[in-house]
């Protein structure tokens, strides 16, 4: 796995910003950051305003000469009308960290899907090394399940894939598949890729107060227009 990672924030309904915020993206070089230091309106806005970035470190950093400092680029972030071009810009992004306007700070897992998650349960999560990898494997069989039961729940559903040449028999057989190994998202992508085009890209990851428990996956249908996952 990479380590690329970017930041965003929702700075109107209608607009979002976001650029690079270097490697070395885990959980643990960058989101505990987030929380920690950069969790407030004040300081996400001075966060944005330092420009894209090519290491993330502790406030104020980038006006010394240590060399575990805040770096910028000098390039300023992008700016476009849906969250969903947050990752349109770079190649080969592996960590997204979305400040939106309710103001809390979220996970993106970038793949065939873009799932949105609250950044505290990440935290919750780690391995016993600091790490997300496993967990970020868990949330993606939970989006696999997901998929599985909308699609036995929607008999309109069925007749759209069975009139694609989807096989519903080989499709549950091909999920159960993936489900039995790593990267189960991905590992459906790759056999049946129709299925995604039916979905919104977004998916989002609901939580229990404490965000310790997933409560939900909630994932729509596509339709004309992406309703910005801030209104689900």
């Amino acid at each position: 796995m990479g380590d690329i990672s970017i930041i965003a924030r929702r700075l109107t309904p209608e607009l979002v910003q976001y650029g690079w915020s270097g490697n070395g993206g885990y959980y643990s070089s960058v989101g505990a950051l987030l929380l920690e230091e950069y969790n407030t309106p004040e300081m996400v806005k001075y966060l944005f305003d330092l420009g894209q970035l090519s290491n993330l470190f502790l406030p104020y950093s980038e006006k010394t000469t240590h060399w575990l400092r805040t770096t910028p680029t000098g390039k300023p972030h992008w700016v476009d009308d849906t969250e969903r071009k947050i990752f349109s810009r770079i190649m080969f992004i592996d960590y997204g960290y979305f400040y939106d306007g309710d103001g809390k700070w979220y996970y993106v897992l970038p793949g065939p899907f873009r799932i949105k998650l609250p950044l505290e349960l990440v935290g919750n999560h780690l391995d016993k090394q600091g790490y997300e990898f496993g967990f970020r494997n868990d949330v993606e069989t939970l989006v696999v399940r997901k998929i599985s039961e909308i699609y036995k729940a929607d008999q309109a559903l069925q007749e759209r894939l069975d009139a694609d040449g989807v096989d519903g028999a080989q499709l549950e057989a091909a999920i159960d598949d993936c489900l039995a190994q790593r990267h189960p998202a991905h590992r459906l992508f790759d056999k049946y890729n129709r299925i995604f085009k039916l979905f919104d890209d977004w998916v989002l990851i609901k939580t229990d107060e404490n965000h310790t428990e997933i409560t939900g996956v909630i994932m729509k249908l596509k339709a004309e227009q992406h309703i910005e996952t801030i209104n689900w």
